[in-house]
């Protein structure tokens, strides 16, 4: 037997986008970072969703630029510290003990010790419902040496790339292993 689902609770069924942490500076050169489970992508463009009050959004409509980092399971209480609310000024990769290691393209640091990065520079924006999606273009990506497989592709398994999949009663998963299928074609 199949259950119905609200309208209002349609999108718990499309659990588990890899959570990312946004690092964004302001005019003045402070750095700001905070967790996001709400985004899309569509090469080139992450689209992500944010609210218009958030130092984050203020920070990239100023200068255009953010990046994506992407946390592993070992860095699972950083992610705690991300999802805080904290004055403007605050530096929340600093208040999560983390490392700022500077960006290939863009002035907002990458985090260190996190295991892959995309660094983007916006490109527009939609109002929705409370939040704006926010489009930022990938220009370049980074991630520890060893996270990428033969084919080029990036190893989330290894990388114990986080999930989640309850918000906001934060609830992760990271994926174990690789299942391979097949693809037939039918015409």
């Amino acid at each position: 037997m199949k259950i119905e689902i609200p309208k209002n609770r349609c999108g718990s069924l499309l659990t588990s986008e890899p959570v990312i942490v946004i690092t964004t500076m302001d005019k003045e050169g402070q750095v700001n970072g905070a967790a996001y489970g709400s985004y899309v992508r569509v090469a080139p463009l992450i689209m992500i969703a944010i609210s218009p009050g958030q130092h984050t959004y203020s920070n990239i409509k100023e200068t255009g630029e953010f990046v994506v980092n992407l946390p592993g399971r070992d860095q699972l209480d950083s992610i705690m510290v991300f999802g805080r609310n904290y004055p403007r000024g605050v530096n929340e990769v600093k208040e999560a003990g983390l490392s700022q290691l500077p960006s290939l393209k863009v002035k907002p640091p990458r985090i260190a010790e996190y295991k892959a990065h995309i660094e983007c520079r916006f490109k527009w924006e939609k109002e929705v419902g409370s939040h704006n999606l926010v489009a930022g273009e990938m220009i370049i990506g980074s991630c520890d040496e060893g996270l990428v497989d033969e084919e080029g592709h990036f190893d989330v398994v290894k990388a114990g790339v986080l999930h989640i999949v309850r918000y906001p009663k934060p609830i992760y998963i990271s994926p174990e292993r690789y299942f391979e299928g097949k693809l037939t074609m039918s015409y």
